[in-house]
């Protein structure tokens, strides 16, 4: 199961540090099993239930979150790091991204029909509540459990880390791009 994840979210050989790797890899183990899930199913999950039909999949919109925030990372170190010295912690960011929705995988559950439906989970807490406890119970640091607990609307109104907001805006740069193709208010 480990490198079928990597192989299907093949940026978590991004992060540099290997412990927060392994972190990262064994949330996404513990969370697939606890939902139910086998790795293939990301490609089938719908990354929304918001949008009726979506056609896009959690694997993919968790991989546009990461591929995203990377380019953000990215340009924005080379532009601020000699004003202001403003530097976004790659690890930390990357983790954060890969991380951003696995609490889906444990929201969500097939019923018997074979439609992603809310689990009895899903319908007590949201994804950034049931990730945050996912990542921190897998050894993920709490400054990447903020970053899962505060991306979505959760973490509106509250200060998010740097880091946290640009997962924030990568999110919804990819949520609401396609919810525009769709002709979606």
């Amino acid at each position: 199961m480990r490198e079928k994840i990597v192989e299907l979210i093949p940026e978590i050989n991004w992060i540099t540090d290997p412990k927060l790797r392994e972190q990262v890899v064994d949330t996404y183990v513990d969370a697939l099993k606890t939902g139910g899930w086998e790795p293939e199913d990301m490609t089938k999950i719908p990354f929304t239930l918001l949008i009726p039909n979506c056609p896009a999949s959690f694997l993919t919109h968790t991989r546009g979150v990461i591929r995203v925030s990377k380019v953000i990372y990215e340009e924005f170190n080379a532009l601020y790091k000699d004003e202001g010295g403003f530097q976004l912690d790659h690890d930390d960011l990357i983790a954060g991204a890969i991380l951003h929705d696995v609490g889906k995988l444990v929201e969500y559950e097939k019923n018997p029909e074979g439609t992603t439906v809310k689990s009895q989970l899903g319908k007590d807490l949201r994804h950034p509540f049931s990730g945050t406890v996912l990542a921190m119970r897998n050894g993920v640091s709490t400054k990447i459990a903020h970053i899962i607990a505060n991306h979505a609307h959760e973490g509106d109104g509250t200060l998010r880390s740097p880091e946290g907001v640009v997962v924030n805006k990568a999110d919804f740069v990819n949520f609401e791009t396609i919810k525009s193709f769709l002709g979606m208010k």
